[in-house]
């Protein structure tokens, strides 16, 4: 059963929450050899042993319902420098398929062959485990089947509702 959140309270809630902040992802599926991605800032690992990440995904994505239909994704960790690739793949105006990554470089995952994008600072390459219906969202347990470093650029933050860098 869900009750509709007053307006006022879920912007203070979010303006309270944007307090704490995280990195910036672009969470990638395929679905019948067709790529899609969307940026995800809900993204944590959770366990060492088996190995195991988390993301959350807004149940209206167009991503979401494809990543339950594949039961595979790929999670790329962005670097700061990844900004405007962060707000292409939030907006919802960019293409359908493969379209969305035209001039991004990536290559396949190793075991997903979703997306991963070459520029960001790692990958994590995994099979659904489990999915939880968590409100307006979908919480999506992955088991991890490959992963990498891919650079030793900073991380892309976001805080405030608003990009950040990591200083020293």
């Amino acid at each position: 059963m869900s009750t509709a959140v007053e307006p006022d309270l879920g912007r203070r809630f979010r303006h309270a929450a944007g307090r704490f902040p995280t990195g910036v992802t672009v969470l990638s599926t395929v679905e019948d050899g067709l790529p899609c991605g969307m940026t995800v800032s809900s993204f944590t690992s959770i366990s060492l042993d088996p190995l195991l990440v988390l993301v959350s995904l807004g149940n209206g994505s167009r991503t979401c319902e494809r990543l339950r239909r594949s039961g595979v994704f790929a999670v790329t960790v962005l670097a700061d420098a990844q900004q405007e690739v962060a707000r292409w793949f939030a907006g919802r105006v960019r293409p359908d398929g493969a379209g969305a990554f035209d001039g991004i470089p990536w290559r396949p995952a190793p075991h997903s062959s979703a997306p991963i994008l070459t520029d960001g600072v790692s990958f994590f390459d995994c099979v659904v485990e489990q999915v939880h219906a968590a409100g307006d969202h979908t919480v999506v347990i992955g088991a991890v089947r490959a992963f990498d470093v891919l650079s030793d650029r900073p991380p892309l933050l976001f805080v405030r509702s608003r990009f950040g860098r990591l200083t020293e």
